[in-house]
């Protein structure tokens, strides 16, 4: 068992592999570059192999406290029709968890509230690091280095340690934008994720507890992007304005410095060497479509810390740890890839096909679908 891993990174994912790792006994430091570990505002859901996860690292309580239990995921056409949906009475007793929806800070404060102290170094970015004699030796900016049996790069999709490893390109543009929203107006329905799907966008909605609402809205990657917060939220609204009235009621009813806009990105899975690995978005980011972003991290973060329990060496338990996961990570980023090209088709009759044949798949084939995407939540 290794004496010492160093992890880059306090998301999601590096906070889980610390979580994961003191559980087993082995100790770590996360070093994060921001001055506090922080989340963006916006909501997550976190799948039922997500919560199953969480629970067994003794998290999901705490959790599952701070966020919305989800009993429906239902996809909709823009004039009101269901087009697929998932019970959660047909997944939680074969999964054996929920599927909640939380704010990622309560995710965040969630996860650092069963860290060791002192494990936690802030505002001192990871800036290099070397390998020798099986030992990591980790450079941060300040001139100090961390050594320690093994260096996990949790540091998000523009790693600085994959970077370092494979001499990557930038993240491939999906051509989509998304921007998400926080209001305190509450969900139609808020124990239910319901999208909408219409021609070249998407608009989702998460419930969150005590009467808020998260939303997300995806179009096609704008060429002249809007840059102040008010003109770009109006020009959302004007997009949206054929979708039901509750999108548009949201819309109006969120400030504009409650929402924050990205362009989606993605990236093939790329694993580590020697006595460093990566985990998360700096292995495999992928698309948010299927709500499979941060469970994966979380995922790889308990079975990195099983591996490493196990393993003769770090390296060892490293390249066990990536191979166990390499198969099914691409197959939830392909999956995810072919739903964002599904929902975002590029015309008006293509999506009033879509719509048919998506009404026309047959309950069982759907359900094989969704529980595969469950499956393989191993500690």
């Amino acid at each position: 068992m290794p004496e010492h891993i160093v992890i880059a990174g306090a998301g999601i994912g590096g906070l889980t592999a610390a979580v994961a790792l003191q559980r087993r006994g082995i100790a770590c430091t996360i070093v994060e570059a921001a001055p506090r570990p922080t989340a963006i505002n916006a909501s997550i859901l976190l799948q039922n192999n997500t919560m199953r996860v969480l629970s067994e690292l003794d998290v999901g309580r705490r959790v599952a406290a701070r966020g919305q239990r989800v009993v429906r995921t239902t996809i909709m056409s823009v004039t009101g029709r269901t087009l697929t949906e998932v019970k959660a009475k047909d997944v939680e007793g074969a999964v054996g968890a929920p599927a909640l929806g939380i704010h990622r800070a309560d995710l965040h404060e969630a996860l650092l509230s069963r860290l060791d102290d002192g494990c936690l170094v802030t505002g001192d970015p990871v800036i290099g690091f070397e390998t020798a004699a099986g030992e990591v030796a980790v450079h941060l900016r300040s001139g100090e280095r961390l050594r320690g049996g093994g260096l996990v790069a949790a540091d998000g999709i523009d790693s600085s340690v994959r970077a370092r490893l494979h001499g990557d390109r930038p993240a491939a543009s999906a051509g989509t934008t998304c921007l998400r929203g926080v209001t305190e107006v509450p969900a139609e329905r808020p124990d239910e994720v319901r999208e909408w799907w219409g021609y070249r966008l998407q608009f989702g909605i998460i419930p969150l507890p005590d009467g808020r609402s998260s939303w997300f809205a995806l179009i096609p990657r704008p060429k002249r992007p809007v840059q102040d917060p008010g003109d770009r939220l109006t020009f959302y609204q004007r997009l949206y304005r054929r979708f039901p009235t509750q999108v548009q009621e949201l819309l109006e009813a969120t400030e504009p410095k409650n929402t924050i806009e990205c362009e989606l990105r993605h990236r093939p899975w790329r694993g580590g060497s020697g006595a460093v690995t990566l985990l998360g978005d700096a292995a495999h980011p992928m698309l948010p479509n299927l709500g499979q972003g941060a469970g994966q991290a979380i995922e790889d973060a308990a079975v990195l810390a099983r591996r490493l329990g196990a393993a003769a060496s770090v390296a060892d338990a490293f390249r066990a740890y990536e191979q166990e996961r390499r198969a099914r990570v691409r197959w939830i980023q392909r999956q995810a890839m072919r739903m964002n090209q599904i929902a975002s088709v590029p015309s008006g009759p293509l999506s009033t096909a879509r719509d048919a044949v998506l009404r026309g798949l047959p309950a069982r084939l759907e359900r094989t679908s969704v529980m595969r995407m469950f499956d393989g939540a191993h500690t």
